[in-house]
């Protein structure tokens, strides 16, 4: 069923052209010219435009993975042929940030691509469309605040002209408005979507499940608002549930059709060559019994060193290079509504999230109170989100970033990635 729905959603060559053709144009400039070959972007459909927004949200997301996790020292990537994995990325003595290289740009770029799509599937006027675009435009908006975060973002791309830059602050709450306004365009818009979503969405298919994931994704912006009533509020009408799987969720979805892309973070755990390593604290810092680091890194036979950096487990967070990964999840909101928890002073019901979840690794309960409770729910979102995108992000949001280890006399760690320089040309 799977591969079923992946090549009808991207398997045809010919739809992936009118895709990338849509993705490039409302990404750049308009041209002068109508092209007598090609539809123009009022004439494509509101499929192609929902399939586009789906394949577009891949493109150059594993460089913000990379990005993020080696920043926030879950993971080195070794890549002989780019010393700026192990030297910018990692605070290096004498290497800056470069606001004009390809770890900066691309993801940057590619998701305000994605955006502008949004935007003009918003303007199909179609209530369903509408609500999806508005989801899937927060949740691009949020991956690139994450980066640059007190430096703000753009909120505002329609037209020819891009908005003003916005404070963090500013932007979130422009995030958490447009998730208001897509649940509002779900709940309006009947029973069924008028197009159909990729199996990354199986469980959100219709508009009534698709407010589920809105809402997963409001908590996680309230989160990072630190409105932890709101946050709780949100998740009373997301997926959270302890009875279904911990893997429930919305995924970007990989294959092997034509004009599709496969996974870009799975690696072969034992090859002769890899490159995406988990960080020795990984393994280190885990508690005894955790299952969830066999479960995510595999120690390699040899290790690899380079730069002064040594990687001995691979990471397996995907099974297969057809694998799906994950947007959000069951396990994330469980964990959400910890910390929305602890956030309150709530730490009977904090608890009893964080126990289930360490229970389901393996590990015995603990009792929290205000001494501890933060900590604890920091770290299982380490060990049950590695490599999701969210340690360096936890740790910043509660200035805890000095926690994180120091590899090399004189590397730092970054609290942001700069504005890319893109945006002041």
């Amino acid at each position: 069923m799977k591969n079923k729905i992946i090549n009808k959603l991207f398997g045809n060559k010919l739809l992936f052209a009118a895709i990338l053709s849509a993705l490039l144009i409302a990404g750049c400039q308009e041209m002068d010219f109508v092209d007598p070959n090609g539809p123009s972007l009022e004439q494509t459909t509101v499929q192609t435009l929902v399939t586009g927004i789906q394949a577009g949200v891949r493109i150059n997301h594993e460089y913000y993975l990379r990005d993020v996790a080696v920043i926030g020292r879950e993971a080195y990537y070794l890549e002989p042929a780019d010393p700026r994995y192990t030297g910018t990325l990692m605070g290096k003595e004498g290497t800056e940030m470069d606001p004009s290289g390809f770890l900066v740009v691309r993801p940057w770029s590619s998701r305000y691509r994605v955006i502008r799509d949004c935007n003009f599937l918003i303007s199909k006027n179609n209530t369903g469309a509408n609500g999806f675009a508005k989801t899937m435009k927060a949740y691009q908006l949020l991956l690139n605040l994450t980066m640059t975060w007190d430096g703000g973002i753009r909120v505002n791309v329609s037209g020819d002209t891009p908005g003003p830059f916005v404070s963090k602050d500013d932007a979130l709450a422009y995030i958490s408005a447009l998730l208001d306004e897509a649940k509002t365009d779900l709940e309006n818009a009947g029973s069924s979507f008028g197009f159909t979503l990729s199996d990354g969405f199986a469980d959100f298919s219709t508009p009534q499940e698709f407010i589920k994931f809105n809402r997963g994704l409001k908590a996680r912006v309230e989160i990072y608002r630190k409105n932890y009533s709101d946050a709780l509020t949100a998740l009373t009408e997301s997926f959270v549930d302890v009875s279904a799987p911990l893997t429930k969720g919305v995924y970007l979805d990989y294959g092997t059709g034509v004009g599709d892309q496969l996974n870009p973070i799975y690696e072969v755990p034992d090859a002769s060559i890899i490159k995406l390593f988990a960080h020795p604290s990984f393994i280190a810092d885990a508690e005894a019994g955790d299952t969830r680091v066999a479960a995510k890194t595999y120690h390699r036979s040899s290790a690899t060193t380079m730069d002064g950096l040594t990687g001995e487990y691979a990471q397996t967070v995907s099974s297969s290079s057809t694998a799906p990964f994950p947007i959000i999840r069951n396990e994330e909101l469980i964990l959400l509504r910890a910390e929305a928890n602890v956030g309150l002073g709530n730490y009977s019901a904090a608890e009893t999230d964080v126990n289930f979840i360490r229970n389901s690794a393996g590990l015995p309960d603990v009792t929290l109170d205000a001494s501890n409770a933060l900590d604890e729910v920091l770290k299982q979102k380490r060990y049950s989100l590695f490599l999701e995108g969210f340690r360096w992000v936890d740790l910043r949001l509660y200035n805890k970033l000095d926690e994180l280890p120091i590899d090399r006399t004189g590397d730092v760690v970054h609290v942001q990635m700069p504005v890319p320089s893109t945006e002041s040309n």
